[in-house]
């Protein structure tokens, strides 16, 4: 059929690839629904942003008969060291009973991308933990049994039963919008509430951690001499907020300090969720205009960030021109990008990341009263599953009601999905070539999740991968910002997940001021950018996709979406 959208491969699927391997390769499209994403590899060795930091400082020093006063001094001298690194600190003193509600109400603060650190000074020990289970007698009557399993916790100042660290980091993993968790729990004094056999606490699975680094005063299921005092925090004020340091240096400072300090006394054991991670910074140079004003600055520069309250982190793309859609001579799957002249007349504030699981659940439980929607793998991981009208409505409903509500949303602004050409302005970020870092494919997989050969290893049906390159992600989305991001400081819109956009499909890019495909006939959206499935053509800024409204076309675990949020269109 000339002219019709079936005439041209890539149009009923993502692109010519999805195309191949939903018809050859079914099993490799199951879909990973939203909330059963699975914890992909963190990667790139970039310092992140100097001001997205935030510490929740506990000190649990009044335990009745069995006082422990250096807690209260440890977090003092530490809180003052972070606030002067740039750290938003908040300190909480002799948690009674309740650490899973301080874990709920810290870990949603932390910006996308940014920093969260946990130092918690106090006892911890392990312990046995009571559990149960129903068994079937030879009669056919069932009775619940009554057993113990071994465990480790973190100890309140009156409760009887310590608060599981695999609780703890089931936490971070739902809750944490941070790329990199720091967990310091500065708990190897001898616990006199635990016996004998069970003084230390057990080591976290590193596999479990959403990304950083977990820290023990003393090596696990050890303790320190009676009477010892720890030199734990004292060393992490001196070197953790030092600018441009790895992380994985950092703490081999920390820990040739405390031995020293301790006069051999004290070792420290500390695991990093990746190798990754040990390369990244936590306090950076890097001088970035960052806001966390309660409505976005009136006069940003391009790349100027601001957050709102739910924690997602926005780009500014100021006013200008540009040429949009693909340079050279059309082919099958590019004939309708043939590129035409753009006018952007007013600026606009885009999502520097894609839109997560975090961010969904965040503005999602104000909508359901009595109600908490929690992702149940990681609240880092890019949302996929969504379909086109729910992308639709979650920027101009939901997100536009809660800010609203909240008095972070300017008059006569509102959020919602960019517009094909506001998306592909952002994209470029001013550049005029293939992809907004240049045109060489052999630095894409430096600020893209895309098919190589990662994903190649992982699952060879994916045949026409890039074999060259290698970004260290396989079948699966990565967490935002685990790439470079462009010149306007907007990460992961060349691959990870393609993302909608506003504009209803026509055969041709609309060009002039402002454009926005629009056609009441059409049941078609476009999305743009690559995904981690993508090849490399397919990732290009100008690169344009097609799917159906209403149904997603069937799986989607490679889509996604992010928001801008700009002046209300007319």
């Amino acid at each position: 059929m000339k002219g019709s959208l079936h005439s041209s491969p890539h149009r009923c699927h993502t692109c010519y690839r999805q195309t191949l391997y939903e018809r050859f390769f079914p099993r490799c499209y199951s879909r990973i629904s939203c909330g059963l994403v699975a914890i992909a590899v963190l990667l790139a060795s970039e310092p992140l942003q100097a001001q997205d930091r935030v510490a929740l400082l506990i000190a649990n020093s009044d335990y009745g008969e069995h006082q422990l006063p250096e807690a209260k001094a440890n977090v003092e001298k530490l809180a003052k060291s972070l606030e002067s690194a740039g750290f938003t600190v908040t300190v909480k003193e002799n948690i009674e009973k309740d650490f899973r509600r301080e874990f709920e109400a810290f870990l949603p603060t932390c910006p996308n991308g940014g920093v969260s650190l946990v130092y918690y000074c106090g006892y911890g020990s392990r312990f046995d933990r009571k559990m149960s289970r129903t068994i079937k007698n030879p009669d056919g009557t069932k009775e619940k049994e009554y057993y113990y399993e071994p465990d480790s916790g973190i100890w309140s100042t009156k409760g009887n039963t310590p608060y599981r660290l695999n609780d703890l980091a089931r936490e971070f993993r739902m809750r944490s919008g941070a790329r990199l968790n720091l967990l310091v729990l500065d708990c190897g004094f001898h616990c006199p509430k635990a016996k004998e056999t069970q003084q230390g606490i057990a080591a976290i699975d590193s596999k479990t951690w959403p990304g950083g680094v977990i820290c023990y005063a003393t090596p696990n299921e050890k303790s320190l001499p009676e009477g010892t005092s720890s030199s734990l925090a004292e060393s992490l004020s001196r070197h953790l907020t030092a600018k441009d340091q790895p992380l994985g240096e950092v703490m081999a400072k920390v820990d040739t300090d405390v031995a020293k300090q301790s006069g051999g006394k004290q070792k420290l054991w500390y695991t990093f969720s990746s190798n990754q991670d040990a390369a990244r910074h936590v306090v950076s140079s890097r001088n970035l205009n960052l806001a966390t004003t309660k409505l976005p600055p009136s006069n940003p520069n391009p790349g100027d960030q601001w957050i709102n309250s739910i924690g997602m982190v926005f780009c500014w793309c100021p006013p200008g021109e540009f040429r949009m859609g693909i340079d050279g001579a059309p082919t099958p799957q590019t004939r309708d990008a043939t590129q035409v002249d753009v006018t952007i007349s007013k600026g606009f504030w885009i999502s520097k990341y894609e839109l997560t699981l975090g961010d969904y659940a965040r503005a999602r439980k104000r909508d359901v009263e009595g109600r908490e929607l929690v992702p149940l793998v990681h609240a880092n991981q890019p949302i996929t599953g969504i379909k086109g009208p729910s992308a639709q409505k979650f920027g101009s409903g939901t997100l536009d009601s809660w800010e609203s509500k909240a008095g972070c949303l300017p008059s006569g602004w509102g959020y919602r999905l960019p517009t094909e050409a506001e998306w592909e302005y952002a994209c470029r970020a001013g550049s005029k070539s293939r992809f907004g870092f240049g045109d060489s494919v052999n630095d894409l997989h430096r600020y893209a999740n895309y098919a190589d050969r990662s994903l190649h290893d992982e699952d060879d049906s994916f045949h026409y991968s890039d074999l060259m390159a290698n970004d260290g992600v396989g079948r699966r989305p990565a967490p935002i910002g685990s790439y470079l991001p462009n010149a306007w400081g907007i990460h992961d819109m060349h691959g990870n997940v393609t993302e909608f956009v506003q504009d209803k499909y026509l055969a041709q890019l609309p060009g002039g001021t402002d454009p926005l495909g629009r056609n009441d006939k059409q049941t078609n959206i476009v999305y743009r950018g690559g995904a981690w499935c993508s090849l490399p053509e397919y990732c290009q800024s100008g690169f344009r996709k097609v799917c159906k409204l209403s149904n997603n076309e069937g799986h989607s675990d490679f889509r996604g979406m992010r928001v801008v949020l700009a002046r209300k269109m007319k």
